[in-house]
């Protein structure tokens, strides 16, 4: 119990007083796939991880689709992944998953309805596990939501967004994160729960439901959702820290005395340059003083925001432990070029077999300045 976190006076707090900053790693592409840094065919904002599901659901069976899954994530993250984060001296780990790792559709239906069988489940117990077992905490983080909460191909759908305004959608929403809640609750190595990835990433798309993310509406929006989540988790007993994202800018959320949240920390995530970097930090900073709320940056890939991020104890997690694309310069501690599974032609077989032992981290190419301004930063801890 002693290592639960709780957040008193914008710093997280350990059960002994001790102030504890979150220096880590996000677990990208291992949950959810993104067909920019995964070995998957698609084009890049054009294909998101919901047509993979819907090709391999029709071309193959229930139980062979679960097959295919297990493969490509047994192997994309493995204990050995945890050991080494944990090596290059990193607390935590936050986890990118979406509702389909748990649900049939978007109504809510399980996979599985004995939990302890659910595929989703069975991943975040076996994390959970592996970082407590080598000292670290996590962030679980619904990357994904029933109907989508962006336009963007991040959330698992692609262009749809449909979450704020399909109720459906959000009780599914409600249904996984009180089951998390539930069954986490008591969960020290648990640090926080993200309740949804960057709602309202719309810029660049068109639509009906590409809401400007700069409007007061769109915050309206989205506030209006993590309150209905916070609630919901609140309500089976849960203490634990929640995280809540700004719409790209902290200053888009609340005072959370005004809306009765309580353990907060505020979230944004900083793919800007140095003066940008800087300026927002520094927002941040000024939020976590105003409201008494911890700060962190859950994304990022500007390896100079990390010392601006240590100046201020504000917590963070890179974008992201690996991916298949060297095009993209700091956003990898780990790359490899690799063979793509083509979902429309690729046999079984072949699939498992691209998706086997040849995308374990071994065979990744170890991209020694991302690891290195990690071990900067966490040596200091």
């Amino acid at each position: 119990m002693d290592r639960f976190l709780k957040v008193v006076n914008n710093k997280l707090i350990n059960g002994f007083g001790e102030e504890v900053v979150l220096r880590g790693l996000n677990l990208g592409g291992w949950l959810v796939q993104e067909s920019w840094m995964c070995p998957v065919s698609g084009e890049d904002r054009k294909w998101a991880n919901l047509d993979t599901l819907n090709v391999l659901e029709e071309r193959f069976t229930e139980n062979e689709v679960q097959e295919i899954l297990d493969t490509y994530q047994d192997h994309w993250i493995t204990e050995t992944d945890i050991k080494n984060i944990s090596e290059l001296g990193c607390n935590v780990l936050r986890i990118p998953f979406w509702y389909r790792n748990f649900m049939k559709s978007e109504d809510g239906t399980w996979i599985h309805g004995n939990l302890d069988k659910n595929p989703g489940f069975k991943r975040l117990d076996w994390v959970i596990n592996m970082a407590e077992r080598y000292g670290m905490y996590v962030i679980l983080d619904m990357h994904g939501c029933p109907g989508g909460q962006s336009m963007d191909h991040c959330c698992g759908t692609l262009e749809e967004n449909r979450l704020y305004t399909d109720i459906v959608c959000q009780e599914s929403m409600k249904k996984l994160w009180v089951a998390i809640a539930n069954r986490y609750k008591e969960n020290s190595t648990v640090a926080a729960y993200d309740i949804m990835n960057e709602p309202q990433n719309n810029s660049g798309y068109e639509g009906k439901n590409s809401y400007d993310p700069w409007e007061q509406k769109s915050w309206e929006m989205t506030n209006q959702i993590y309150d209905s989540m916070i609630e919901a988790i609140r309500e089976t007993g849960d203490n634990h820290i929640i995280t809540v994202e700004g719409i790209w800018r902290v200053s888009n959320l609340p005072n959370p005395n005004e809306k009765g949240w309580t353990n907060m920390m505020y979230q944004t995530h900083l793919y800007d340059d140095d003066q940008g970097f800087k300026k927002w930090v520094e927002d941040m900073a000024y939020t976590m003083d105003k409201y008494g709320v911890a700060g962190y940056i859950g994304e990022f890939q500007n390896l100079n925001g990390i010392p601006m991020c240590d100046e201020h104890n504000i917590s963070w997690t890179t974008w992201t432990y690996k991916g298949t694309n060297n095009d993209v310069g700091t956003f990898f501690c780990y790359f490899a070029n690799m063979a793509r599974v083509d979902v429309k032609t690729d046999s079984l077989e072949t699939i498992k077999v691209k998706w086997g032992e040849k995308i374990e981290t071994t065979n990744f190419i170890e991209k020694s300045e991302v690891v290195e301004s990690i071990k900067a930063s966490t040596k200091k801890m």
